[in-house]
């Protein structure tokens, strides 16, 4: 009788935390023209974020450097120049499948968001002149998730566990400064980043669970004991 395989626990876990930010992320973009108090705490933050900048406006220089990587057009290419070396170097086709299909989906998705949703940038923001388009989800902030999970991904197989948690932490700190470099430089409401971050988890789980091969759980049908039975071993 042939063993039965058992999905490894990450795939689980993953599928589940796609469908929770999906519906997190399609409540939000519900609330955004629903519920008034979510465009105030859009306002509040906002608030924020000019006071702060008001004690450190030498920060927008830093950040506006900083927010760059998380640029589509520079970390996709930047990305697929990465899986072209990897899959030279394994052989294997599927991490340029990886990239490829990672720059689609955030051609995609961001697209059809910011088409749909159609939110005004806020007004006079750096860089924008207050005419900055719409600003739902943050290009940037998905852009930036997407980006940094498909290099842990490229880069788990020859990561220890801990160096793989370490990665993992990283990439969450990476795009948690390209979300806070776009409020500081008041590119977006503060909802615009944080559906763009759900936006990125999403689809990272979604490519890992697509593209990341783990050797399945098997579980070993329990062998009868010949003693037991009642039967004599076998002679050597």
């Amino acid at each position: 009788m042939p063993a039965p395989e058992v999905r490894p626990r990450w795939v689980v876990v993953a599928a589940w935390a796609a469908g929770g930010c999906l519906l997190a992320l399609v409540a939000l973009s519900v609330a955004i023209h629903h519920v008034g108090r979510v465009l105030r705490v859009d306002v509040r933050v906002l608030d924020l974020v000019d006071r702060l900048r008001a004690h450190g406006r030498w920060l927008v220089q830093v950040l506006g450097v900083l927010t760059w990587s998380g640029d589509f057009l520079f970390a996709s290419v930047g990305l697929l120049v990465v899986c072209v070396l990897v899959t030279r170097r394994r052989r294997s086709l599927a991490p340029l499948w990886l990239g490829l299909s990672a720059v689609g989906l955030l051609l995609g998705t961001v697209g059809t968001g910011k088409a749909v949703i159609a939110r005004s940038r806020i007004p006079f923001s750096v860089g924008s002149f207050g005419d900055g388009g719409t600003s739902y989800p943050s290009g940037h902030a998905t852009t930036a998730v997407v980006v940094g999970g498909c290099l842990v991904l490229l880069a788990a197989p020859v990561l220890s566990r801990t160096g793989l948690r370490w990665a993992w932490a990283g990439m969450v700190a990476y795009a948690g400064l390209i979300g806070a470099s776009r409020l500081y430089l008041r590119m977006h409401w503060f909802t615009d980043v944080l559906a763009g971050w759900l936006l990125g988890a999403v689809i990272v789980c979604v490519l890992a669970i697509v593209f990341v091969r783990a050797p399945a759980v098997v579980t070993r049908a329990v062998q009868p004991d010949p003693v037991a039975a009642g039967q004599a071993p076998a002679p050597r």
